[in-house]
């Protein structure tokens, strides 16, 4: 028999069991509306760092001469997300390393692009690892390339 508090127990589980959905569905259309806003290419340090989340726009980041359209973890890489740190900038270095910074600097953008060749044992790995998940998990939008005439949108 029930007795009620396991009718308002019940109520209350299914009121939040929907406030989540709701919640979830919300969240999967917006990131759903920010897919496809990004056109594959070239790109430049530069250009990616338009890209942080911030206004509505897509997330980028660049992860071993990769970019990739992280906007489907915007919860993580946007703003105020626990690794925002890493959104609009080349983070091969920080991933590979799990570093963090105090965020993208103009040095940072006009310095050439880390070739991360002095990457060894664990943090190659690490690196690896990242860019196994980014290539499962978001879309590749283009390459990491040094500015020239030639690599605008």
């Amino acid at each position: 028999m029930y007795t009620r508090s396991k009718i308002a127990l019940g109520v209350v589980t299914a009121y939040l069991a929907f406030r989540v959905a709701r919640y979830l569905m919300a969240k999967d259309a917006a990131n759903s509306a920010a897919k496809g806003q990004v056109a594959y290419g070239k790109w430049t340090k530069r250009d990616i760092s338009q890209y942080t989340g911030a206004d509505g726009k897509p997330v980028l980041i660049a992860l071993d001469g990769k970019v990739y359209d992280v906007s489907e973890g915007r919860g993580f890489y946007g703003p105020g997300g626990a690794y925002s740190v890493f959104a609009g900038r080349d983070a091969s270095r920080l991933l590979a390393t799990q570093s963090f910074d105090d965020g993208m600097t103009e040095a940072e953008l006009d310095a050439p692009i880390d070739p991360l060749d002095d990457l060894v044992g664990d943090d190659r790995e690490g690196l690896n690892v990242y860019v196994g998940l980014f290539n499962v998990k978001y879309r590749c939008v283009g390459e990491l390339v040094e500015p020239s005439a030639d690599t605008q949108l």
